[in-house]
């Protein structure tokens, strides 16, 4: 039996950085109240960081009716992994990485016999086994993942151009 007190993943966060981890991660637009819910806030405070964060540029607010949504702004989300990339990854260690990514596209273009991730679910209509069905919705998802990734990855190669020596991490 373990004496140690449950520790909430709210601990140690104030409530702005408890809202932010929260809007910043939701997978669908999601409003105030749910928010404030997950992060254990008061709806006054989520509404308050919300703006912040949409005045910020990191969060899309959607207003219809009486009810506003939110969601990351997919372009500042964009951006920012692109610059995490740049600064922690260095030319090498991005190349390789998208030849890992072409190998498995490659594989599943062999595999399935198909050259997008559209191909392969319009596939499914003449498949009959279950399991395999599975595999192909699954594969076309990661396939969809991976191109979005590997556009990501060539975006930061092309920082190493524009910005040649401009990196600080700490490898640098």
């Amino acid at each position: 039996m373990n004496d140690e007190p449950d520790r909430s993943w709210t601990d140690g966060l104030s409530a702005a950085e408890r809202v932010e981890a929260v809007a910043l991660t939701v997978s669908e637009p999601r409003t105030a109240n749910w928010i404030a819910t997950e992060a254990e806030v008061a709806h006054e405070t989520a509404a308050k960081y919300l703006k912040r964060l949409t005045d910020d540029g990191k969060l899309n607010a959607d207003t219809r009716g009486q009810q506003t949504t939110y969601e990351p702004d997919p372009v500042g989300q964009y951006l920012i992994e692109m610059r995490e990339l740049y600064e922690d990854h260095s030319p090498d260690d991005l190349a390789a990485s998208l030849e890992e990514m072409n190998e498995q596209i490659r594989t599943w273009k062999t595999e399935y016999d198909v050259e997008t991730p559209n191909e392969l679910r319009a596939s499914l209509g003449r498949i009959d086994d279950v399991e395999d069905e599975r595999e192909r919705r699954q594969a076309a998802r990661e396939w969809d993942h991976l191109e979005t990734r590997r556009r990501l990855v060539e975006d930061a190669l092309r920082l190493y151009d524009r910005f040649p020596g401009e990196r600080r991490s700490a490898s640098a």
